[in-house]
């Protein structure tokens, strides 16, 4: 009886220490588990945080793709323009270049055979005598009446005397003139003088050549060649309505005709730099018609 007594105890301490032996095994097992679903939270968390910057990094790359692409596109529509835009300049610059051509065979030509048609209507213009008088040139734009420049004859406008290409001389009246513009119109009583026209100013083109027809320095009619530089120069007096010629134009030619190879009246020849070789200046056609005009209109 005894001995069942000490084998059941030993059997219930047996199981005692199994059960706290298994316990403890639970316990560093489930320890384990924790710690094993710690390190798989923080994996997780950090293949998240990798996830979210591989998707930043993409939507990123997307973006700047999406930018560059727009900003590609724009600079394709700018280079398709400055192509396009260069293309019409290429066309304008051969345009121009055939006019250039075109003009270069017109200068080409020789005036000898339209000179002896003009001249005679171009006249030289003394206005006074001795020391005080002034000389310029005119030219005929009507049977009676002349153009020149006011200057020539603004010192003595009641003694004007014109000579022609065939040394005759004749008295003229000045009928009117306008000093801002500097074009002055003279009268022939009973005149029938070969004149010119006056050119369309929109026919008249740069680099066209040209020929001055006057009395430079006092020598009787003579002629200079050269071209149209520019159609639209301001003068002294604030007016932007001369020609720029490389035509020499010396003290005399003042108020004679620039002539075109149509036998035209382009302008009205003026001025020029003083000590500058090359670079006179003329009223243009359309501007001296337009004082001539006016002044014959007033005194009918």
């Amino acid at each position: 009886m005894k001995l069942n007594k000490t084998l059941v105890n030993a059997a219930l301490f047996a199981i005692i220490i199994i059960l706290i032996s298994q316990g403890y095994l639970f316990y560093g097992l489930n320890k384990k588990v924790k710690s094993l679903d710690d390190s798989l939270s923080a994996l997780d968390d950090k293949v998240d945080f990798q996830r979210r910057n591989i998707e930043n990094e993409i939507s990123d790359l997307r973006n700047e793709s999406a930018n560059a692409i727009k900003s590609l596109g724009g600079n394709i529509n700018a280079l398709m323009k400055e192509s396009e835009e260069s293309k019409e300049a290429i066309e304008e610059l051969s345009k121009g270049l055939e006019e250039l051509e075109n003009v270069q065979i017109k200068a080409s030509k020789d005036f000898s055979s339209i000179i002896s048609d003009v001249i005679d209507s171009v006249v030289l213009i003394q206005a006074g005598k001795g020391a005080g008088a002034s000389i310029g040139s005119g030219v005929f734009v009507s049977p009676e009446y002349l153009v020149t420049n006011y200057h020539v004859v603004e010192g003595n406008p009641d003694d004007i005397i014109i000579g022609t290409v065939e040394n005759k001389a004749f008295r003229a009246e000045l009928i009117g003139y306008e000093p801002d513009v500097d074009i002055a119109v003279l009268y022939i009583a009973d005149g029938n003088f070969p004149f010119l026209e006056f050119e369309d100013i929109d026919n008249v083109k740069i680099g066209e050549s040209v020929i001055a027809v006057g009395s430079p320095l006092g020598l009787s009619f003579s002629v200079t060649q050269g071209i149209i530089s520019s159609k639209s120069r301001t003068g002294p007096n604030g007016l932007n309505i001369y020609l720029q010629t490389d035509t020499p134009i010396n003290f005399g030619n003042s108020g004679g005709p620039l002539i075109n190879l149509n036998k035209k009246i382009v302008a009205i020849n003026t001025w020029k730099i003083a000590n500058v070789e090359s670079l006179g200046f003329a009223i243009r056609s359309d501007v001296a018609k337009n004082v001539y005009e006016q002044i014959i209109e007033k005194i009918n």
